[in-house]
Order: C-alpha cells, then sequence, then structure tokens
C-alpha cells in the first residue's frame, strides 16, 4: 500500500517567513569563513568577517551570498558530555521515524492491531483533510481505531490539542483505553469538577474527554468552543443527527467546533438510518463541500438518484463489517431454563403484581420516578431473589422514614440510563414520589413490601443459582478452565462471588474498581482465577478472547449491550469457539426477551450474530424498556407485542439495507502480516534504540524529570512516578500487550517524552566533539537539520563528510559506523575555527541541493492531492453560487411588479450572500494553494571532528 505524504490545510502564510539575517557568508569564498551582518539597507549588507578581520559591502542581489539567522554554535562549542551527542542524534532519529516514517503505532500502542485498524489509520493520518466518520461495526475497535489515529496526527503534525466527546458511561472507558493503550492521559471534564475548576480546565490541560450532555448546555459549550483544539473525536456521533426542519444543541455545538479545528474523527456503527438527510448532515460537518449545497443535493441524489453519491461518500466515510473482516470463530448458544420452585413462582408473580399496579399508577400521574423504581425492581427480579429482596428492603426503609423526595432528585434522574444498571440499587432507594401525599397509599404499599419480603426470605434454596454451580461444575469436568459471568447489578455479583468462592477462585470486575484494580482482576482471571464475574460497566472495552464460555446470568433489555457482552471474548483474535449460556427462568420477562432475540433478531447465529449497527438501528426504531413494561403490566398482550416487534424489526431491516447499499466497504487492500514482516526489523530497530536512550539519556538529566528509571534485568525496569507509586516497566509493545500491570515505556510516555525532548530540545548534544581515528583521516561530519514547511511541518536530517585535506564533500544517508564506534578524543591543539567554518561553507551549498531535490518530490507528491481538492471546492461552490443567483432572478423578477421596500432589502440580503460565497470560495482557494507552497530552513545540528 502506498503511503501518500501526509498534509494539512491549516495553514494561511502567502509568503517566505521572514528570518533575521544575523550572520552570513560567501559561497565562492569559503575562506573568509563566516561573517556578521554590521549592517543592512534594502539593497545591500555590510559584513564582519571575524576570522579575517575585514569589512565588505555586499549588494543582497549577489547569488553568491547566503544568510544565517544565527551563528552555528556547533562549530566553536564543546560538548561536556560527549556521549550525550551520539543520544540526542539517536533521539532525533527516532523522533524522524515515529513522526513520518510508516505507523509510528505498530510500536507505540498496547494494543493488538487488526488489518482494517491500520488501513484506516493510514488513510486518516496520511490524508489532506483529516477529516473522516469511522463507520465500522462494534467491535471492530472504533475506539482503538480513533486512538491510532489521534496517536498518528500528534506525532506526525505536532498537535497538541484533543478534545474527545463521547456518552456519559463511556467517559473513563475512554480515559483508561489512551491511557492504558497509547500512553496518552486525557482529564475527565464533567458537571460537577467544572463548577469546581471553571474554564481552567481548557487552558491547563491538553486533552480532554467530556461528555455529549455536558456540551449541550450553552454555557459549557461557549467555554470549549473559545479554545482551539487540534483534534475532536466524537464517539457515538450518530447522536448528533439532524435534519432539514430540525437541530438539536448536540449538532449545533459540533458544527461549530468543526469548523474551528484542522482534524475531526466521528465515530458511529450507525451512520444514518436510511433517511439520506441525515447522512448528507453528518458528512457536512467534515466536509462542507464533498456533496454541496443541501437542495443541490436533494435534487441530485434524493429526487435525482445520481449515481456517484457511493463513490463520494467513500472518500470521508471509512466503514468494516465483520463479515469482512474476517477471522471469527463460530458461536454456540445454549438457554438454561429454570423451574421455579412454588416459592420461587409465588414471589415471582406477586413481585409482577406490585410491579404492575405501581408501574401504571405512576404512569397515570405521569411520576417517571416510580416508573423508573418499578423497571429496575422488575429486572432485579429476574437477576436474583438476593439483589430483589435487598433493594424491597430499603424501598420499605426509605417509605418508611419518609425522608427522600423526589422533587428533589430530579435533575439526577436525568442523568441515569435504565441499561447502565449497575448501583442502580442504591440509586432507587433515594427517589420517592412527589404525589405520595395519602397516607392510605403509603400504607398499602408498605403491606405489599412486607409481604414480599416475607416470601423472599422463606426462598432458602436458589434454583437458578444451583443451575449455574452444576454447569460450572460439568463445563469443568470437561476441561474447560475460564468462565466469565454477566450480571446487571452489583448485589447478584456480590452474592454469585459469596456462593462460588468455596469451590473456585473468583474474581469480581465492575465499575467501581479503580484502573489498578481492574489491572490485577484482570490479571489474575488470566493467569490462575477460574471466573471473573463482570458488570455491564466493567466488561466495557475489555478484550477477554483468552476466555471462550460466557454466562448471562440476567439479560439486559437491549439487544446491542448483549451483543456487546458477547464482544468481549467474541473477536478477532479468539482462537476458540464462543459458548453462551443464556439463563433465564420459565414464564418470566427473562424468557420472553430471549424468544426475541433468537427467532427474532437472530443474535445468536453461529457466524457474527446480528450485525451491530442493525442491533442499533432497531433499538432506536424500538424502546424496549416500554415495550417490554406495557407487556409485563397488561397494558399490550403478547400477540401485541409480537406485531410490534415484527412491524419496528422490519423498518429497522429497510434501513440497514440502504445502509449497506451506500455504505458498503471495499475489500481490504492491507495485508496486516506482510506489513509487520516488512517493517519487523525496522520496529525491533527502534525499540531497542529507544530502550538505550531513554535510559541513557535519562542519567544527564535526573533533576528534570518526572520519575526515576532502575534497570532490573534485561528489558525490564522499575520506574517511579512523580508521586513515588513505583510499577515494572518494558519497552517492549508485545511484552507490554500480554501483562496490563506492566507500565509501557513509548512515546507519549511523560518519562519518555521528557528524556526525548531534554535530549532533542536543549542544548545538551547540539555541539562538536573530536574523534581519534587513524582510519578516517582528517575529516569532519556535519550533520545538518532541514525543516520544511508547507501543509505539514517537516524535518529531514542530512549528513555530509568533509575532508579537510582534499577539500572534499560526499554526502551520507546516515551516520557511518566508524564515525559512531570511534573513541572520543581531546586533542592538544584544535583545529582553527576559520577552518571549521570554511568547511561549514563548502558544505553549505550541497544541503541546499539537496533540500531543493526533495522539495521537489514533496511537490510532485502532492500535486494532484491539491488539484483534486482545489476541483472539489470550486465544484461546490459554483453550484452555491449558482443558487443563488438564480434566487437572485427570480427577486429581481418579482421587484419589477412589486418594488416595495422590503422586496428591495431581500434583493439586497441574497446580493449579500452571493458575495460571502464568493470571498469564502476565494479565501479556501487561497488556502490550498498556500498549503502547496513549500519553504525549508537549514540549521548546523551537531560537528564530528576526525583527526
Amino acid at each position: 500500500m502506498d503511503i501518500p505524504t501526509q498534509l494539512s490545510l491549516d495553514f494561511e502564510t502567502t509568503v517566505e517567513p521572514k528570518q533575521t539575517n544575523e550572520y552570513g557568508f560567501l559561497i565562492d569564498e569559503p575562506e573568509l569563513g563566516l561573517a556578521k551582518v554590521t549592517n543592512e539597507t534594502a539593497t545591500s549588507v555590510e559584513l564582519f568577517f571575524e576570522s579575517k578581520e575585514i569589512f565588505r559591502t555586499v549588494n543582497k542581489s549577489n547569488k553568491q551570498l547566503q544568510f544565517l539567522n544565527q551563528y552555528p554554535d556547533s562549530l566553536r562549542v564543546w560538548e561536556e558530555f560527549p556521549k550525550a551527542m551520539d543520544l540526542a542524534l539517536a533521539a532525533s532519529q527516532l523522533k524522524l521515524t515515529y513522526n513520518f516514517n510508516k505507523l509510528s503505532s505498530l510500536s507505540n500502542s498496547r494494543t493488538r492491531l487488526l488489518p482494517h485498524q491500520i488501513e484506516s489509520t493510514f488513510i486518516v493520518a496520511n490524508s489532506l483533510k483529516p477529516r473522516f466518520i469511522l463507520a465500522d461495526e462494534v467491535g471492530l475497535g472504533k475506539t482503538i481505531e480513533a486512538g491510532l489515529a489521534v496517536k498518528e496526527l500528534m506525532f506526525r503534525r505536532g498537535l497538541k490539542k484533543v478534545l474527545v466527546v463521547a456518552p456519559s458511561p463511556l467517559l473513563v472507558q475512554w480515559q483508561q483505553e489512551m491511557r492504558n493503550k497509547f500512553n496518552e492521559e486525557f482529564a475527565i471534564v464533567r458537571r460537577r469538577n467544572f463548577v469546581t475548576n471553571g474554564p481552567d480546565h481548557w487552558r491547563n490541560f491538553n486533552k480532554i474527554i467530556t461528555s455529549i450532555d455536558f456540551i449541550k448546555n450553552p454555557r459549557y459549550a461557549e467555554e470549549i468552543l473559545s479554545t482551539k483544539w487540534d483534534i475532536v473525536v466524537f464517539d457515538e456521533a450518530h447522536r448528533l443527527r439532524r435534519d432539514y426542519s430540525k437541530i438539536t444543541r448536540g449538532y449545533l455545538f459540533a458544527e461549530k467546533i468543526a469548523r474551528k479545528t484542522e482534524c475531526l474523527l466521528l465515530l458511529t456503527a450507525t451512520p444514518f438510518r436510511g433517511k439520506l438527510e441525515e447522512l448528507f448532515y453528518l458528512l457536512h460537518l467534515v466536509d462542507p463541500n464533498i456533496l454541496g449545497p443541501y437542495h443541490t443535493f436533494v435534487n441530485d441524489y434524493v429526487v435525482g438518484q445520481k449515481g456517484d453519491l457511493k463513490e463520494k461518500i467513500s472518500k470521508v466515510l471509512l466503514r468494516r463489517r465483520k463479515v469482512e473482516v474476517g477471522g471469527f470463530t463460530k458461536r454456540f448458544a445454549k438457554t438454561v431454563r429454570i423451574d421455579l420452585s412454588p416459592i420461587e413462582r409465588a414471589f415471582y408473580d406477586e413481585t409482577t403484581e406490585y410491579v404492575k399496579r405501581e408501574y401504571n399508577m405512576a404512569m397515570g400521574t405521569k411520576n417517571r420516578a416510580i416508573g423508573f423504581v418499578m423497571v429496575v425492581f422488575q429486572k432485579l427480579l429476574d437477576s436474583s431473589v438476593i439483589a430483589l429482596l435487598s433493594a424491597l428492603q430499603k424501598r420499605k426503609f426509605m417509605l418508611e422514614s419518609k425522608f427522600h423526595y423526589m422533587k428533589e432528585h430530579e435533575t439526577t434522574l436525568d442523568d441515569w440510563d435504565l441499561d447502565e444498571t449497575e448501583g442502580v440499587e442504591e440509586f432507587i432507594t433515594e427517589l420517592e414520589d412527589e404525589e405520595m401525599s395519602s397516607f392510605q397509599r403509603i400504607k398499602r404499599e408498605l403491606f405489599t413490601l412486607n409481604r414480599l419480603i416475607h416470601l423472599g426470605k422463606q426462598i432458602k434454596e436458589d434454583k437458578k443459582t444451583l443451575k449455574l454451580k452444576e454447569t460450572l461444575y460439568r463445563l469443568k469436568k470437561e476441561g474447560h478452565k475460564k468462565f466469565i459471568i454477566f450480571t446487571q447489578f452489583r448485589t447478584t455479583q456480590d452474592h454469585l462471588q459469596s456462593v462460588l468462592e468455596p469451590d473456585f477462585k473468583v474474581s469480581p470486575f465492575h465499575g467501581s474498581l479503580s484502573m489498578d484494580e481492574k489491572e490485577v482482576a484482570i490479571q489474575k482471571f488470566k493467569e490462575d482465577y477460574e471466573i471473573l464475574i463482570c458488570t455491564e460497566a466493567g466488561g466495557e472495552g475489555r478484550n477477554l478472547q483468552f476466555a471462550n464460555i460466557l454466562f448471562n446470568y440476567d439479560l439486559p433489555w437491549s439487544p446491542l449491550k448483549i451483543e456487546q457482552r458477547i464482544g468481549r471474548i467474541h473477536r478477532f483474535g479468539q482462537k476458540d469457539n464462543v459458548y453462551i449460556f443464556n439463563f433465564a427462568s420459565k414464564d418470566t420477562v427473562a424468557e420472553r426477551i430471549l424468544e426475541v432475540l433468537t427467532n427474532k433478531i437472530r443474535l445468536f447465529e453461529e457466524s457474527i450474530g446480528a450485525s451491530d449497527d442493525l442491533l442499533g438501528t432497531i433499538e432506536e426504531e424500538l424502546d424496549f424498556n416500554s415495550s417490554l413494561m406495557k407487556f409485563v403490566t397488561g397494558t399490550k398482550t403478547k400477540e401485541e407485542l409480537e406485531t410490534e416487534f415484527d412491524l419496528r424489526i422490519q423498518v429497522a431491516q429497510k434501513g440497514f439495507e440502504k445502509l449497506n447499499a451506500l455504505v458498503t466497504p471495499k475489500v481490504l487492500d492491507f495485508n496486516l502480516k506482510d506489513y509487520y514482516d516488512h517493517t519487523l526489523e525496522e520496529r525491533e530497530w527502534n525499540n531497542s534504540h529507544l530502550e538505550e536512550v531513554v535510559a541513557q539519556g535519562a542519567k544527564f538529566f535526573q533533576n528534570q524529570l518526572p520519575g526515576t528509571l532502575t534497570p532490573i534485568s534485561k528489558g525490564s525496569y522499575e520506574y517511579k512516578n512523580a508521586e513515588g507509586k513505583i510499577k515494572k516497566a518494558t519497552f517492549d509493545s508485545d511484552l507490554a500487550l500480554t501483562n496490563d500491570s506492566l507500565e509501557f515505556l513509548a512515546f507519549g510516555h511523560p518519562f519518555v517524552e521528557k528524556v526525548t525532548e531534554l535530549l532533542t530540545l536543549s542544548d545538551v548534544g547540539r555541539k562538536k566533539k573530536y574523534l581519534l581515528a587513524n582510519n578516517l583521516g582528517q575529516k569532519i561530519l556535519f550533520v545538518f537539520q532541514v525543516e520544511f514547511d508547507f501543509s505539514l511541518k517537516r524535518k529531514d536530517l542530512f549528513f555530509i563528510e568533509f575532508d579537510l585535506k582534499k577539500k572534499k564533500t560526499t554526502i551520507l544517508t546516515e551516520k557511518p559506523t566508524e564515525w559512531t564506534e570511534t573513541k572520543t578524543y581531546v586533542p592538544e591543539k584544535e583545529i582553527p575555527l576559520s577552518k571549521l567554518e570554511e568547511a561549514f561553507i563548502y558544505c553549505y551549498p550541497i544541503v541546499e541541493s539537496e533540500a531543493e531535490i526533495k522539495k521537489e518530490i514533496l511537490r510532485k507528491e502532492t500535486l494532484s492531492i491539491f488539484q483534486k481538492e482545489e476541483y472539489k471546492v470550486e465544484l461546490s461552490h459554483q453550484k452555491t453560487i449558482r443558487q443563488l443567483e438564480e434566487k437572485l432572478m427570480r427577486q429581481e423578477a418579482a421587484y419589477k411588479w412589486d418594488n416595495r421596500p422590503e422586496k428591495k432589502a431581500v434583493l439586497h440580503k441574497t446580493m449579500k450572500e452571493i458575495q460571502r460565497a464568493k470571498d469564502e470560495y476565494t479565501v479556501e482557494i487561497r488556502k490550498i494553494k498556500n498549503g502547496a507552497t513549500i519553504f525549508h530552513r537549514i540549521r548546523l545540528y551537531q560537528t564530528y571532528i576526525s583527526i
């Protein structure tokens, strides 16, 4: 796969950057050395050649005159620590390698990369405008894909300010993924810490994660928009949908920030639900020119059905499905049905009647809080007796105390998702019915609660738990060793842990664990523990494909969430077939849910199950919580529920088919194995050299670093951070991938970044040193650094060897081994500075010529890209201007018949719109042309002298 040069259009310069002329020299008289500029006019310059102690006035038009903005220090300043020069050069080479060659993500991320992720990262990082919709199916790693792209863009373009906007439940997951996989530390900003710290967040932190709901508030949105962001990522971007007549606050914010950022990534598995105008507005965020103005789009594609829409969409929308990616083992589902005991059946039926009565009353009085509580009670009923019993007792205590009131918690209720149920048992005890002023009503509910609690306590033998233990014993006897159990509720999780721990090694995993505790829990399960009990929040974003048996102990009322559970183990990299055990008691809501999932949505098919974007579309069409509660409470019959499901699933299927027809992925043209094999030697070199550079370089800057690094054994270190926390660490990405508890030392890690920054940006290493080398003779090796400025700031190193006796220059591709392995030498007598300056002047035109060749290569590589972008912008603006001109003609014709002042005002308004459109076109074209213009700057980086 060819690697295009990466570019950006955020570039306004129209002339070559002006530099201060402090020094100069004459190319045709190198023996004069370097001269200080003592006086300068519009046409001439006075130079003082220090080594010869002469003044000379030179016309600026003299082609032999060359200016420098400062004296090259490495000609006259000794390096106090000679080893630092080699380390500084190695650090610079590594930075250039990571920034501009191949994909640095291969050795700088703790993740097992998939071919489609690498291909997408190539496309994003190397594009003229890095603005894309990443629309892979759920489970194919869009978060990793976005993380790779963000990391690459930061490396290649030096970008620093990154904003991630995601749904509230995913904020911590994003933070952990970016920290653990990419060594990037993001701060989470929510309403509560924003109120405490205010807008300082945007100034003090370069990398922020916040929620979609947070940015909808105009007060907070304005604070975010006042900051210049280099990269903006929207997760679950389908929540930004809009159409012609309705615009949401989320879309309005996205539209504003899209205009202000250079790089924009929208992540969604469902870019549209069959409505083309939804797709238009989502595409408009990433590239306003790709489909032109809205009315032209409607005429061309909605009414006219023009045939090139799919091609245009593919330029900014990257989509892969599991079926194309392949590499998935089979999955088999088994329903474990439990026959309830008489006492369990009585408890279930009476609780359902209680839920039915209270929910119907709540809906009648529009009491959302009590409705919410009853939905949770019904879910707890299908989870475990212990979980429901605990919730009922807390509800009873709350009613008796009359302490909490609904009105106080209305805003809190808005923050809860009925499918995000971890910890909800505690939350619902704080809710109270604001209408519940009737003593008789409270008394009646307390009577019911006492009856239910009495029934629940009589259940001594939990049939569901017994069935779980029986199944686990059987599977263990068959040779299976790892089991993952999913439940929605912490109370059920605690119950299962207490029941199973006498016979199994059990590790609980939930959202309340700290990041370190989560890593320990996963590591325990990976090594010698047999069971991992996960809640929804705990399991999000975790890849657990080293296990292949999963128990759905209870079922969320969301097909997508069940698929996401399965996706923890049934994903790319799973070597074994996956077995899913779904628990459901007979004649319960759980059993009804399983019938829908199995027969109507076909979630548990052997290959890859139902498509995730189809599941997302179904959930948007069908409110499962509402529909199932209507069935529970008797307001909808089983037949009516089935009819509704059939109808909504059909609508979702049609939208899904439209989506597939429009954005069907192209065949993968990227071979990950070939790429890995091709770059293996380079990546191993990079990793080992980075380790050497950081470990050795840290010795020069001990007091300036955020921690310490102590070697333990080969490739293994002890890292102590600035807070004094100690962890084992490694530079090996493969080793870090297999052990999440290791600190991964790579670019992006604060310790690595600081060491390489001090080596490459400080004065250490930018000097000269002598080498004792009989085999080299009297030679000088100059290392030049050349910066190319166009849409991208690019740097290259040039190595020029100069023979002092023969006065001959040789261009080298790198620093030769003989220059590296030779001992440092302190001569009794230095080479005169005038001789070093003369050698420098001999070499400078060579570097200038090489830089011009490189510029021409870059220009040819990018010419067609700029031309295509210019054509696209021209076509889009032509359509806009033509529309406005036709509108003006109609208005002028109307004005001839009716020349009232308001008609004239409308004419002037349209004329201004036309002029504004023309001005915008001029600005965009100028940006493109300026972006194609390349300037360069040369400076001497290091000087090595052989005697």
